[in-house]
């Protein structure tokens, strides 16, 4: 790959292989690993593992209201729980005999026969001021007929999706002892016609939008300070260029570069900014200031792309030798952690209960990607992925349980979740693309908090 012809005035031939380039995982598509690599270093795929964990069941209550913000509050609460592969949940077939409507009691002993070891119902109705009363409660049965969780909200109707999925992230954390992180949504690049565009969409696989500019090719999204999207844009076969949007509209961001950029990354706090910019014969990685000023190059090997910042304030990045196989690997704070002899990509990190672990995925031969997940240095690896086809740009959800990916497995390609407590994973929708980046939704006003 000759990053050299990706400066300045550029054909379509010529935007088409820089785009490859700046999706991050492209350039290891066509790579292969190392002839002497050795997979047992990508470490045991998990699902084969000796330890079965226990799956415990989950009753969430049905509900005959014919209110449509019922029907909403309680199917988006269901596929959110159902989305976290944390529990077995109870089909409604096998409900109880009884009634369900918003003040009636919940027969804990009934569910509890039916082997229910956690109890939810959730429900939603029209208040006489014009807005929704959302009420939400849980139980332990085996604890008692007195609810671990309670809570009655008012809410405007416009505000029921997001509402839903903060009463399921306060329920998780009822049951578990940490919140959930449903009340968040994704941004990434995908195909639009001939042109690659930015697009958001809801945790759950709701609401997706595109928004860049139809006529140009955008790559490359990560969430920045207040909510924005930060990403890179051609226009008309010119360099990359990063811009912001807030919601409503894009905005040039000045940066001191004139070749193109490649991605943008910013720390926990939104204080710090990481880019990669095409340069001579290669690329770097520099870190600055979140206005983009204050930028020192970081990176030493020939092409550095793809930074990512992890919650302790560590930066991994690609790095390596395009010419050479199995070369591009993870480096963290300029130290390579990622296994040799296998082409490595979009690095990201989780926050999880364990504590935060660097995921990221591999070239294992036949065209096909597998993600790996370790420690921040390194050590440990763990197979998330395997023979099930191609599976690449990682996202971790904000409460550090899930895992989204982008994989074509079984013919069927689209956004999967895998669950990081539970090791299931379960299709989302069929959205497929590149630069996949899982943000927290800003919290609600303390009136509004479930």
């Amino acid at each position: 790959m000759q990053m050299k012809s990706f400066r300045f005035s550029l054909g379509p031939a010529a935007v088409a292989s820089l785009i490859a380039a700046l999706v991050a995982t492209a350039p290891a598509l066509a790579q292969q690993p190392a002839a002497s690599a050795d997979e047992s270093l990508l470490g045991e795929y998990v699902v084969t593992g000796t330890v079965q964990e226990h799956i415990p069941k989950l009753a969430i209550l049905p509900s005959f209201a014919p209110d449509l913000e019922d029907v909403l509050l309680r199917g988006i609460v269901r596929r959110d729980f159902e989305l976290s592969g944390m529990y077995d949940i109870i089909p409604d077939s096998k409900a109880p005999t009884g009634t369900y409507g918003f003040e009636d009691p919940v027969a804990v002993d009934e569910w509890r026969k039916l082997g229910a070891e956690a109890i939810v119902k959730v429900a939603a109705r029209s208040h006489p001021s014009g807005k929704i009363q959302v009420f939400g409660i849980a139980y332990f049965p085996q604890v008692g007929k007195e609810p671990v969780y309670e809570k009655s909200l008012l809410v405007d109707k416009k505000d029921i999706r997001v509402t839903a999925h903060r009463i399921t992230d306060a329920l998780l954390g009822a049951l578990t002892g940490r919140p959930g992180g449903f009340a968040s949504h994704f941004t990434f690049a995908g195909k639009w016609g001939k042109n690659r565009r930015i697009f958001t969409m809801d945790s759950d696989g709701h609401d997706l939008r595109p928004f860049s500019d139809a006529n140009t090719t955008s790559i490359a999204p990560t969430w920045g300070p207040r909510q924005t999207v930060f990403y890179v844009e051609s226009k008309n076969y010119s360099p990359f260029r990063v811009l912001t949007w807030d919601g409503k509209q894009s905005t040039r961001v000045n940066l001191p570069f004139k070749t193109s950029i490649y991605s943008v990354s910013f720390n926990k706090d939104r204080t710090r900014m990481a880019v990669a910019v095409a340069e001579n014969a290669g690329s770097s990685i520099y870190v600055g200031n979140a206005d983009g000023s204050g930028m020192a190059r970081v990176s030493k090997t020939i092409l550095s792309t793809s930074p990512s910042f992890s919650p302790s304030g560590k930066l991994a990045w690609i790095g390596g030798d395009p010419k050479r196989d199995g070369s591009q690997r993870v480096y963290v704070d300029g130290k390579p952690v990622s296994p040799g002899g296998f082409v490595a990509a979009a690095p990201t990190f989780c926050d999880t209960e364990d504590g935060i672990r660097l995921v990221y995925s591999v070239a294992v031969g036949g065209n096909r990607q597998d993600l790996v997940m370790s420690d921040e240095q390194g050590r440990g690896n763990v197979r998330l992925t395997h023979s099930m086809g191609t599976n690449r740009y990682p996202a971790c959800s904000p409460d550090g349980r899930l895992i989204a990916f982008f994989s074509d497995r079984q013919k069927s390609p689209g956004t999967y979740f895998l669950s990081l407590k539970r090791w299931r994973t379960i299709k989302l929708n069929s959205q497929f693309g590149e630069s996949l980046r899982w943000e927290a939704l800003p919290p609600p006003p303390p009136s509004a908090a479930p």
